[in-house]
């Protein structure tokens, strides 16, 4: 092989390496534009702690705020959303209502859902809800933001100071800051102290 020859090997190849390397940024570059793409049609944003699992965005640290009249934020340890981002599961998620009176409303549950189309959250497992002194533990509980109240069918149970008490079904008013057991409601009294006749009881 002369001179000529093994210079005209070394460019071939040089050639042939410089156009893998075009063909592979290429590649990077579309897949890159694809991804992009789907995040501005879809309107959500990834964040550092996000990641995409087929056609599921997974969020950690999810943190979510409703302004609207009686405004209301969510925050939860996960977020699953799907490409329309209208419905979004959540995991461990705790909701904090502004009450029309100045109080606070402080809601969690094992999971739930937040349908941004129709301005409403649920939750599910081990539902709390805490106002003032007063705690409410039930199994699911729906909220609506076109009610501004949320509401649930199944047993309830009341924990607050000398006040224990259980019923079936309740309904919370955030604008009244009102919370109603509706119905089979069994109350127990600790340490009250006895009155006289026509005297209200110290509670």
């Amino acid at each position: 092989m002369n001179h000529a020859e093994i210079e005209r090997w070394y460019r071939l190849r040089n050639i042939k390496k410089a156009s893998q390397v075009i063909i592979v940024v290429s590649v990077g570059s579309l897949i890159a534009g694809f991804a992009v793409s789907g995040y501005l049609r879809s309107g959500v944003y990834p964040r550092p702690d996000s990641s995409v699992d087929g056609s599921h965005i997974r969020i950690e640290n999810f943190v979510y705020s409703s302004p609207g009249m009686r405004p209301w934020e969510l925050k939860a340890t996960e977020a699953v959303a799907a490409d329309s981002v209208d419905k979004i599961t959540l995991a461990g998620p705790v909701v904090v209502y502004e009450g029309g009176k100045g109080g606070k409303i402080y809601l969690t549950a094992k999971t739930g859902e937040l349908d941004k189309k129709n301005s409403s959250i649920s939750g599910r497992g081990l539902v709390t809800i805490h106002y003032r002194d007063l705690k409410f533990t039930t199994a699911s509980i729906d909220y609506s933001e076109e009610k501004m109240s949320a509401e649930t069918s199944s047993p309830v149970s009341l924990e607050g100071g000398d006040l224990s008490l259980t019923g079936k079904g309740l309904k919370v008013s955030v604008p009244e800051e009102e919370i109603v057991i509706e119905s089979n409601v069994r109350a127990r009294l600790y340490d009250v102290k006895w009155v006289g006749p026509g005297q209200r009881l110290p509670i």
